[in-house]
């Protein structure tokens, strides 16, 4: 998959995906697929423009919910060809609908575009659907709206997926999402404390742009060096020890080896209970296998 920017000029034909795709829901994902079997009848390739930054700091709105980097892998999963990466500043903040449309098309041959029925672009949002049909008419762009996804009877939005990650749903992510949420991060030092009751963890660094998933013990598996493995996540605090610091910390089944420094991603399947202080270390390695048991047991009944 090709990474781009404003500056590049990429003279192949493209079909072209337009939106935030701040995390790639049913609808974002339903979006891209019909852009890429567009691409595919056209001859083209298939390109998503997305934001490279975090877009809500200009806002005053909730941090991400998959930082860049994540969106990337995501992308490439789907078979995207392209990735057209804006870096949202003052500048092109400041750009008129029109303009933002020239800055594309310019350095671009676009075939075709899609968009879901909101999407707007340009200073202060000006642009919409209707004049991005007009645009793309003096330009012999085909225009598809791809109209908004449901589930439980409502929009499928941003906003609700961002409910769910602070509550820590993680079942209900993964069905609207289409796959398991994910996190990703490089491996860090820790105090060792998970070793010393027997649960040696890795502690994963994520981008600070990421919202964070709400604090639980969840069944994940995690991906080091191209391979994946079972294992389970704390993500929280740590009461028993009187640390109130947030961390991502994955005990990974049947491993015990160097991997610190190293990149990591998360897939989260399922929440399976609260963090809580307990009264001793030994209280805390009891329950931890428990938890273990619980997640492997868990893990015979998913589909991985």
């Amino acid at each position: 998959m090709r990474v781009m920017d404003l500056t590049s000029e990429y003279k192949n034909p493209i079909s072209l995906a337009l939106g935030f795709f701040d995390c790639l829901h049913v609808g974002h994902r339903a979006l891209i697929r019909s852009m890429i079997s567009n691409a595919r009848q056209l001859g083209a390739e298939s390109a998503v423009v997305t934001f490279k930054n975090d877009i809500g700091q200009y806002f005053g709105a909730e941090k991400q919910i998959y930082s860049f980097e994540e969106r990337l892998i995501l992308l490439e999963e789907m078979g995207v060809d392209n990735v057209i990466a804006i870096d949202l500043d003052d500048r092109m903040r400041s750009l008129s609908a029109e303009e933002f449309f020239a800055l594309i098309t310019d350095g671009f041959f676009v075939k075709s575009a899609f968009v879901g029925e909101d999407y707007t672009f340009g200073r202060g949002a000006e642009g919409d659907v209707a004049l991005l049909k007009k645009l793309c008419a003096t330009q012999n762009i085909a225009l598809h709206i791809v109209p908004f996804e449901t589930r439980f009877g409502e929009k499928v939005a941003t906003s609700r997926i961002k409910q769910l990650v602070k509550k820590g749903d993680a079942s209900s992510l993964r069905e609207l999402l289409e796959s398991p949420y994910i996190i990703s991060g490089r491996i860090s030092s820790n105090r060792r404390v998970g070793r010393s009751l027997g649960f040696p963890t890795a502690n994963i660094s994520v981008s600070s742009d990421k919202l964070a998933l709400g604090d639980g013990v969840y069944a994940t598996t995690i991906e080091v060096d191209g391979i994946w493995r079972k294992s389970m996540t704390n993500i929280g605090a740590k009461p028993t020890f009187g640390d109130g610091a947030p961390t991502i910390e994955t005990y990974i089944f049947d491993f015990d080896a160097d991997i610190y420094g190293k990149e990591a991603l998360l897939r989260v399947y399922e929440r399976t209970r609260d963090v809580k202080k307990f009264d001793s270390a030994e209280q805390l390695r009891s329950q931890l296998s428990c938890d273990e048991a619980h997640i492997r047991a868990l893990f015979g009944k998913l589909s991985l």
